[in-house]
């Protein structure tokens, strides 16, 4: 079965269901669902569901991961009401990973920092850092009990709170069981925030499980998602870092933008010839 996945996330401009159809019809045999608005705002249960999964088995599409939504703040709610409200949510998407199939929950574990109230308080970093520690003390449980690894995202801002980074994210998946609790590499993030990709894979690696495969520009990078080749990221280093630790998870574009004003469904197409040309070929699909 294919190592490479592509995001729901490069076709928002439409439904989930004509997203999915665009993704098999570039040749992918997996795909990242998006957790929200257009697409999986709520995940399905029931008769839903099991309509769900008989649409991704038409269009052969095998579960790769689901992105958690990006909007809230999740893990690191600042108010204890609002951080359960949403585990509730996350618990949801943990088991419609698992009710498809797909090997893991992407999250990112802490907000934007301009969303954070007294971001220059001196117990910020601390209420942050216990905040997802409660999340995840309870929902690792869940994912454990579903079969599903959620994964922890680094993220694109230069900032001096905490869980941003692979340096930062290490230490707190480290103390929780593999099975339930890893990584995901973002390249464009990394270099947004002003890190080298490769230093945030050999920081994550044995814990590292999934990818979000982007490039930026190489000077005043703006988390571009570009294509992979078309920005100013060396490719050749991200791909060799990747070998060198064993990485064996997917290989999932996180394509939204074109450089020259191509379509989304062009996108797609370059995505997938670029994994073609890193050697994955017939692999695709």
């Amino acid at each position: 079965m294919s190592q490479v996945s592509y995001c729901t996330r490069g076709f928002n401009d439409r439904d989930v269901e004509a997203a999915l159809d665009a993704i098999a019809a570039a040749g992918f045999a997996r795909a990242e669902i998006l957790g929200q608005a257009p697409h999986v705002a709520a995940p399905p249960e029931g008769r839903e569901l099991e309509t769900f999964r008989s649409r991704l088995e038409q269009r052969r599409l095998a579960g790769g991961t689901v992105h958690a939504p990006l909007a809230r703040d999740l893990l690191a709610a600042p108010h204890e009401q609002s951080r359960r409200e949403n585990i509730t949510v996350l618990a949801s998407y943990v088991r419609f990973a698992a009710a498809i199939g797909a090997r893991g929950l992407v999250i990112h574990p802490v907000p934007n920092p301009n969303r954070v109230p007294d971001a220059g308080h001196p117990e910020a970093s601390q209420r942050i850092r216990d905040a997802v520690r409660r999340s995840l003390d309870e929902l690792v449980p869940i994912a454990q009990e579903s079969g599903v690894r959620i994964l922890l995202e680094n993220l694109p801002w230069k900032t001096s709170l905490p869980l941003f980074s692979m340096k930062q994210l290490r230490p707190l998946v480290d103390g929780y069981p593999d099975v339930a609790l890893g990584l995901v590499i973002d390249t464009g993030h990394a270099w947004t925030a002003g890190i080298d990709p490769v230093e945030e894979i050999l920081e994550a690696a044995p814990r590292l499980w999934s990818t979000h495969l982007q490039d930026v520009d190489f000077d005043q990078p703006q988390d571009n998602h570009w294509v992979p080749t078309q920005g100013g990221l060396d490719w050749n280093a991200i791909r060799a870092a990747l070998a060198s630790v064993g990485y064996a998870g997917l290989w999932t574009f996180e394509v939204g933008y074109g450089r020259q004003g191509e379509s989304r469904e062009q996108l797609a197409r370059l995505s997938r010839h670029v994994a073609a040309e890193w050697g994955f070929g017939s692999a695709l699909s």
